[in-house]
């Protein structure tokens, strides 16, 4: 091939998270995917992304008519392959229609994957905010009491309190600008530490987690609705009051009134409603994420390491490709410490399937809807004893199972009771395509049904052919299981494919157990995050509750002293603290339940394994809250239960 040209600086390809190379003329597809076929020339085909851009003055509703009329024009062109099809599926393959959307976004698996997980922890962002912000509310709301006196000075002095109120927002201003700015950098960091995390390396390249100007202007929105809004109330409440009566209080009047201390509790309150809120939903994305490890695949994960090679990339036509992948299993068999090896034309847990539609012979489907799908892996000999999968019933596709030679299945379980019953499947026939008119293939062997594509697979009809029988496949993703674990394991198994061929690439080398790892990013990185978030928020509450008990004991300081100078022991004042602490703790998880319930059902489609209502999580959730109010209110009324009746009668 001979260069070209050279695309712009920055230019990554339209799909987002995955740096293309290297671009080549459509026409050359079949020299560039050479197990594909002619793509090019078939109807059925569609694997191209189209773009195109607007003229001036065209909308994009506009363009989507356009493009749908010339659409179902060619749709009616296509149905002449169709003419023993259905009368249902001719109807559901007109109805077809094409889809425009802004080219601006790209496209992006990546995004399409995380895209509902990611709004849900931006809510649970948001939530945090909110309590922080509260937070700070209920402080601002004391440090306004504390400075009633110097408030009233000013007052005196000839201050309006226009001129008040601006004093109180500019201080506030000032700060939230401050954490905007901490925020900003803490962001950049976290950031970046999340794309490093990402387990595709095209992603790590290509993105980027520095901010923007859009980012700034975001940020700096927040920053001043935060500080503007939670400080308003304590800036409102400035000025309030006679001054000449503020000026001859004493010191107990400066503390505050019972207003600032009811709003107090108000906010607390809700800090801790949103805190269990938050909680809730970290314990089901983690027992979510728990209930997915502990799933069965199936196969063994332990000792087995999986990597790829295609010699189709390098040029190798079917019978040549077939002749290097059996010298590489054999040498891969050779290496020391190697129990077996084998491969497979795709990749388990990697989010990859491939699918056809089958015509069983002795089955008759019970109406159009009534599907004939199997999912379909091509995989060498040894593939089930390597990854330990039982043989329920027959054979493996063995090294007899050649090209030319008959051509043979393995179905699972789930296949076999779906189109047989209770009747045996080995020996039985079927032809690819619903109206296949020839049988090609035999069953001979039935295996234990697993996980293929993720762990959130649920059981579904399986075929297994031998990749020596088909043309279509250009590599393997090989496995190989060892007797023993070793960190250099992985360049012997690099040095056993170099001696077939030194030029061709070893990729994604990697355990199974870390290839399932990363299949759960999405799931691992939603319950870390959401996992952080909940404990965040309730340190917030727990410090919030922590200031307006504090505040409460202070205020009650008298009252305390004469309680206990009429006879009250150390044990009752503490009791009447941690009653006004768990009055407070109890009201907000009633707020809360209901609104943790609510989460549950917004996500319970991330979910895997139980139900939006779980009682286990809402009950450790629930607890852990208590306990945390607990220890929160404690210190406070350890501190009123030492409180000396003869200091506070004198308090001032």
């Amino acid at each position: 091939m001979t260069v070209v040209g050279v695309a712009p600086r920055g230019w990554g390809g339209v799909e987002v998270g995955r740096a293309t190379d290297v671009y080549l003329p459509v026409a050359m597809q079949r020299e560039a995917q050479p197990t594909w076929g002619n793509r090019l020339g078939d109807w059925r085909s569609r694997w191209l992304v189209s773009m195109a851009r607007l003229r001036d003055g065209v909308s994009l509703d506009e363009a989507r008519a356009q493009a749908n009329v010339v659409y179902a024009r060619l749709l009616h062109e296509d149905l002449a392959h169709l003419d023993s099809a259905p009368q249902g599926l001719k109807e559901r393959f007109l109805e077809k229609s094409l889809v425009l959307l802004p080219g601006s976004r790209g496209l992006s698996g990546l995004r399409d994957q995380s895209g509902k997980p990611l709004v849900v922890l931006m809510a649970m962002v948001a939530l945090v905010l909110l309590i922080a912000c509260a937070n700070v509310a209920s402080l601002l709301l004391t440090r306004a009491s504390a400075r009633r006196k110097e408030t009233a000075l000013r007052q005196a002095l000839g201050a309006g309190r226009i001129r008040l109120v601006r004093l109180h927002l500019v201080e506030s201003l000032m700060l939230a600008g401050a954490g905007g700015l901490l925020g900003l950098q803490l962001a950049y960091w976290l950031g970046e530490a999340l794309i490093q995390a990402l387990p595709f390396d095209a992603s790590a390249r290509t993105l980027s987690a520095a901010p923007d100007w859009r980012v700034g202007l975001f940020t700096l929105a927040v920053s001043t609705l935060a500080g503007v809004g939670f400080s308003l109330a304590p800036a409102l409440r400035a000025g309030r009051g006679d001054v000449a009566q503020t000026l001859r209080s004493d010191a107990s009047a400066v503390i505050g009134g019972g207003t600032g201390l009811r709003l107090r509790r108000g906010l607390v309150v809700g800090q801790i409603a949103l805190s269990l809120l938050l909680l809730i939903g970290a314990g089901l994305f983690a027992r979510s994420l728990t209930n997915l490890r502990s799933v069965d695949p199936g196969f063994e994960p332990d000792r087995l390491f999986a990597f790829e090679v295609d010699p189709a990339r390098a040029g190798h036509d079917f019978q040549s490709r077939v002749v290097m992948l059996r010298r590489i299993q054999d040498e891969l068999l050779a290496v020391p410490g190697v129990v077996s090896a084998s491969g497979a034309d795709v990749a388990l847990m990697t989010d990859s399937s491939f699918g056809n539609t089958l015509n069983i012979l002795g089955y008759e489907p019970k109406g159009e809807d009534d599907s004939t799908n199997a999912y379909f892996n091509s995989v060498a000999p040894g593939f089930f004893e390597t990854l330990d999968i039982p043989l329920v019933a027959g054979r493996d596709p063995g090294l007899s199972d050649v090209d030319g030679a008959p051509k043979v299945a393995v179905v699972n379980e789930v296949f076999a009771r779906r189109f047989f019953q209770a009747e045996s499947p080995l020996g039985r026939r079927f032809g690819l395509g619903r109206r296949s008119k020839t049988f090609d293939y035999e069953i001979v062997g039935v295996v234990r049904d697993g996980k293929s594509a993720s762990m959130r697979d649920e059981p579904k009809p399986f075929v297994y052919v031998p990749f020596m029988q088909d043309e279509s496949v250009g590599g393997l993703t090989y496995y190989v299981r060892s007797s023993v674990k070793s960190d250099s394991f992985g360049a012997e198994l690099r040095a056993a494919v170099a001696r077939i061929d030194p030029t061709l690439p070893v990729t994604g080398l990697k355990t199974m157990r870390a290839q399932i790892g990363e299949s759960l990013f999405v799931e691992r990185m939603v319950a870390t995050l959401s996992a952080a978030f909940g404990l965040l928020a309730t340190l917030l509450a727990a410090i919030g509750l922590y200031g307006v008990t504090t505040y409460a004991v202070a205020e009650r300081t008298r009252e305390i002293g004469l309680r206990v100078a009429l006879g009250a022991d150390r044990r009752s004042v503490l009791t009447m603290v941690l009653k006004d602490v768990a009055v407070l703790a109890a009201v907000g998880i009633a707020i809360g339940l209901p609104g943790g319930f609510g989460l549950g059902r917004l996500v319970e489609s991330q979910l895997f394994g139980l139900s939006a209502g779980d009682p286990l999580t809402f009950a450790v959730a629930t607890f852990a809250l208590v306990g945390t109010a607990f220890v929160a209110g404690l210190v406070p009324a350890l501190r009123a239960a030492r409180v000396d009746p003869m200091t506070a009668l004198r308090y001032e």
